[in-house]
Parts: structure tokens; C-alpha cells; sequence
């Protein structure tokens, strides 16, 4: 029989949840679409899911007292939904459910929240801002894919933006069985026509339907689910390190910063 993980919200229970003084609870966002020709829908969820459990557990031992929340599995992908079977929330809902979160919280007296995203299109810092002056609960969030930029580099020969090396190297690793290589296109993408848009300087919603060929930005012939695991126990171990950082940090007046 497994044993309950009491770091885990939805397998503990409130016998052995209501003993434990919970410090950090952990938030994953992921999201519901296509990756490409090869890899599952639901690849930034099995991800981010996946680093938030070990990191968690992680954490635990050595005395983070962390728990982790259930993910929100589906996030912002309203110019991705060009493709069939693409989900996406609001960036109004997803907001809402930040929110309605914090709130929860704040009622159980849990005032710290990382919230570990898993999706490139769910820009989330605007939303801590909105909800800055509305909670006392402190957030922090992190892109996980950002933690280790030169583990990134050096894991892989390109990591690619969505469906590339870098995501099938950690599905390979994470879940082979729902891989299907030889399914993969090579993830090119139509180029910006104008100058800003090329130098990088200016922005636009992209319209990944017309953007790409099949959803993939990157090429993933050279992915490996040995880069994958060597990448993933990177991120994990500056994230764990991060919640134990968390944990140990007085709540007070200057939580995060130091102090006088």
C-alpha cells in the first residue's frame, strides 16, 4: 500500500493535515494543447505537475513544511486556438482563480504561495500585482523552465519554444508511453515581416496556426529522455531550494528581503 504523501493536498486527509503547521503551499498552472504533431495535450500540465511533486517532496525532507495544491490544468491560450481541442481560460478567469485561491488560503492562515507555471502564454506577473494590495498572503512566482538558463543551454543542442528538444526530452523521460516520434514535423515557423518584430523590440499575440505548420516551435530530432531527466533534477533542486528558502523565512514586515 502507498504511503499518504502529507505534503500533497488532495492524498492527505484531515486527520494528518490538521497536526501540520504548513508553511509554503505550491501552486501549478499548466495548460491543455497541441505540442506539436508528437507529444500530448496535456504536456506543460504532466510537466509542471510533475517538478511541483518532486520539489515538494524535496522540500519535505529536509523540513519544509510545503503543501502542495492541485494544478489548474488548463491555462491562457486564446491565439492558440487555431488547433483542434486547444482549451483555454481567460486571462480574466485565470486571475479569478488566483484569487479565489489566495482567499482560501488566507482563511486557513497559509500566507506564503509559490505559484510554479508551466506555460509560456500564461503571463501571470500582472495578475500578483493586481492581487498585491488585496491580500496579505506573499506570492512568488516562477516560470520553471527559466530557473537554470545555463543548464538549459548546455542540456540541449536547441531547446526550442514549444514542442522542441527541451519538452519531448522531459516527456521522453516523464512519460514515454505518450510519446510518438516519428510523429514529430522539424517546428518551423513563419517569419515576422517587420523590422521591430524581427529585432525582437516589438510584440504581437501570435497567431500559432498561421505562426507554425503543426503547433511546433523548435525541432525535435536530437531530444533524449537522458537530457530530459539531467534538466528536469536541475530545476528541481533550485526549486526545492527555493520552497525550503520559503519555509524558513520569518513571515514579518520584510519577508522576502533581508533585513536591517
Amino acid at each position: 500500500m502507498a504511503e499518504i504523501r502529507d505534503w500533497k493536498l488532495s492524498e492527505t486527509n484531515l486527520s494528518r493535515a490538521q497536526q501540520i503547521p504548513y508553511e509554503v503551499a505550491v501552486l501549478p498552472i499548466g495548460a491543455t494543447e497541441a505540442h506539436n504533431l508528437h507529444l500530448p495535450y496535456g504536456t506543460d500540465t504532466f510537466q509542471v505537475e510533475a517538478i511541483a511533486e518532486r520539489a515538494c517532496a524535496a522540500a519535505w525532507e529536509q523540513g519544509a513544511e510545503v503543501l502542495l495544491l492541485p494544478s489548474i490544468p488548463v491555462g491562457i491560450n486564446e491565439n492558440t486556438l487555431g488547433f483542434p481541442w486547444t482549451l483555454s481560460y481567460k486571462p480574466t478567469t485565470i486571475l479569478q482563480m488566483l484569487r479565489d485561491t489566495v482567499g482560501c488560503l488566507e482563511q486557513h492562515r497559509l500566507m506564503k504561495l509559490l505559484v510554479l507555471n508551466g506555460h509560456g502564454g500564461n503571463e501571470l506577473k500582472a495578475f500578483l500585482r493586481e492581487l498585491f494590495r488585496e491580500t496579505k498572503v506573499q506570492m512568488i512566482l516562477v516560470d520553471w523552465w527559466t530557473v537554470d538558463p545555463q543548464a538549459l543551454q548546455t542540456a540541449f543542442d536547441d531547446p526550442g519554444e514549444h514542442g522542441g528538444e527541451m519538452e519531448t526530452s522531459l516527456m521522453l523521460h516523464l512519460r514515454p508511453d505518450l510519446v510518438e516520434m516519428e510523429q514529430a514535423d522539424e517546428g518551423e515557423v513563419r517569419k515576422p515581416h517587420f523590422t521591430g518584430m524581427r529585432e525582437g523590440w516589438a510584440w504581437v499575440a501570435r497567431p500559432w496556426d498561421i505562426l507554425t505548420t503543426n503547433s511546433g516551435v523548435g525541432n525535435p530530432a536530437a531530444s533524449t529522455a537522458k537530457k530530459g531527466q539531467q534538466f528536469l533534477q536541475r530545476c528541481v533542486d533550485k526549486i526545492a531550494q527555493l520552497i525550503v528558502e520559503m519555509a524558513n523565512e520569518p513571515m514579518d514586515d520584510w519577508y522576502p528581503y533581508e533585513r536591517d
